[in-house]
């Protein structure tokens, strides 16, 4: 029985509805794509593979603000998207540039003559895309310089056969109406606040059955869950700068999600902060020394660090390459070191979001020590291969629908420093009198990040803070302030991270970059870094409202 305390929700059930071990579109996808396979090939000798990748996905979302339900609903929809290489592993219809998108949607009903039709038209929108493609290539090759990466296009992979039992969506859906009540009484507690413009909450429980069948003989049927509740509040200073705060909790089954009374408690405090940063003072540009809280840490190491070791992106020229020739280099401080591990549902006892059985392209997921004492040692890999480093371990993920890309998944930091917070905060103190700062940086919190990775633009880096204090060298009681963005260069940084903690902190979301939006997740101890940048948050030059609040104007 669940405990009073907890929303009413359902667990995720799983169990088989077929004792064959099949159902009836991984049986049509199988038949279809050798079906299609065979007769493309007689037309088309150039033909050498193929895939088909179906995400089936049903959702159930409500979003509540200000004590009111705005939305309540489901949705099912199935995503096909076919892969076809034309040419050979060397050299094909990928080369540098990726796929052209022929993906369509499936019914949902198994009607195996409409299925078989959507099936064969993409296919053949795929393979025309491909042929078209290959063919431009071959001619640009003739006129185009040497390229740096000589690498080829595809490689080999081990065939897998998996098959997770059917789901049985009507106990597998939440009670839609428990989840309401319980989000309507949190965001009431937002509506207690005169300084909110909003304050939310939403819930969303999605359930992914995902199918890859290819020329290989591979034969893959995963089942994924995963649950998202969130709160978010926002208000606005009297200068214009908008001043939001979220805060989401992660679990794979709705059970798992954090008792009432500290959703509660959460929501109080995020209410307070926001009345807090509304008149909190605007910070300056800074230069100096600063610490990442273990969040704000996971979410630099993703942004300045991960997404340079995807293997894939580095064979493009547009690149920067910045890791490519330095593995058996030493990239961080010797003291640090980063895993990928895909293969891990929790870390320090927090279930994480990058969990997966097997990647997009059909590949089982790996454990990858990238970074071992400081030294690059791996990169995330796809089935396209590098110079010098050939072969997928795993990490080709897209967004439904989309082209396979080297993506991260759950980023692990370890540090061997292993200070307390207050050691590390008594480093920060120290360095600020070294450096003749009357103040350093305590980054708590962070809402997400960016960076650039090509050529044509600097490669820098950007940390959005959303919770960030100065820390005083004289004792002065630490301020909130607002208006921080963190920036910087990745390889400068590196150098200036000294010191890390013995507590680890995770960030869990989604990550935008390359092949559309994936589950990842960071773990870091904080870190201590003796020189930092800021710059100044932009800002709206949109006035406060005019008119008040309507329930406020009584």
């Amino acid at each position: 029985m669940i405990p009073a305390t907890r929303i009413l929700l359902f667990s995720l059930i799983f169990f088989s509805l077929a004792a064959s071990g099949q159902d009836q579109l991984s049986r049509i996808l199988k038949n279809e794509l050798n079906r299609e396979f065979t007769q493309l090939k007689a037309a088309d000798t150039n033909i050498y593979y193929m895939s088909y990748r179906v995400d089936d996905i049903t959702s159930y979302r409500v979003n509540s603000s200000f004590g009111v339900i705005n939305r309540i609903d489901s949705s099912r929809v199935r995503i096909f998207t076919p892969t076809i290489r034309v040419g050979n592993y060397q050299f094909d219809n990928t080369h540098n540039i990726g796929f052209g998108n022929a993906s369509t949607r499936l019914p949902v009903i198994n009607d195996e003559d409409i299925i078989r039709l959507a099936l064969w038209k993409s296919t053949d929108l795929a393979y025309k895309n491909a042929a078209q493609l290959y063919e431009r290539l071959l001619t640009n090759k003739k006129v185009r310089v040497a390229e740096e990466d000589t690498a080829a296009d595809f490689s080999g992979a081990k065939v897998e056969k998996h098959y997770d039992e059917l789901i049985d969506y009507a106990k597998a859906k939440p009670d839609l109406n428990a989840i309401a009540d319980a989000l309507r009484s949190y965001t009431a507690i937002f509506k207690t606040n005169p300084d909110l413009l909003t304050g939310g909450a939403n819930f969303e429980f999605k359930i992914t059955r995902k199918y890859f069948v290819d020329t290989d003989g591979s034969e893959i049927v995963e089942n994924a869950s995963e649950t998202w509740q969130g709160i978010y509040g926002n208000c606005k200073a009297e200068d214009g700068m908008e001043l939001p705060l979220y805060k989401l909790y992660f679990a794979y089954d709705p059970k798992d999600l954090p008792l009432r009374d500290s959703i509660i408690s959460d929501i109080k405090k995020m209410s307070a902060k926001l009345s807090q940063l509304r008149t909190s003072p605007l910070a300056d540009p800074f230069v100096g020394p600063a610490i990442l809280s273990g969040r704000a840490a996971g979410v630099f190491f993703h942004e300045i660090f991960g997404h340079r070791l995807e293997g894939k992106r580095m064979k493009n020229e547009f690149d920067g390459q910045t890791f490519k020739n330095k593995i058996g280099s030493e990239v961080l401080p010797s003291f640090l070191s980063i895993t990928m591990d895909p293969t891990r549902k929790i870390v320090e006892g927090e279930e994480v979001n990058g969990f997966y059985r097997f990647d997009d392209e059909g590949v089982a997921a790996q454990k990858v020590e990238v970074v071992q004492d400081g030294i690059l040692r791996n990169f995330l890999m796809t089935r396209t291969p590098i110079n010098g480093v050939s072969g997928s371990n795993g990490h080709a993920r897209t967004a439904p629908g989309g082209v396979p890309e080297s993506r991260q998944s759950n980023l692990i930091v370890s540090g061997k420093s292993q200070k307390s917070f207050e050691d590390l905060r008594q480093m920060l103190i120290d360095e600020c009198k070294k450096q003749g700062k009357p103040y350093g940086y305590l980054f708590q919190d962070v809402q997400g990040g960016f960076t650039n990775v090509g050529r044509t633009t600097p490669n820098a880096f950007n940390v959005l803070p959303t919770e960030v204090y100065k820390i005083y060298a004289d004792g002065k009681p630490d301020e909130l302030v607002r208006g921080v963005d963190l920036i910087g260069t990745p390889l400068s940084m590196f150098k200036h991270i000294t010191a890390s903690s013995n507590e680890m902190e995770t960030f869990n979301g989604m990550c935008g970059s390359g092949s559309g939006w994936v589950p990842v997740s960071a773990s870091s101890p904080a870190i201590f870094v003796d020189v930092i940048e800021t710059q100044k948050k932009s800002k709206s030059s949109e006035r406060l409202p005019v008119l008040p609040r309507p329930d406020l104007d009584k």
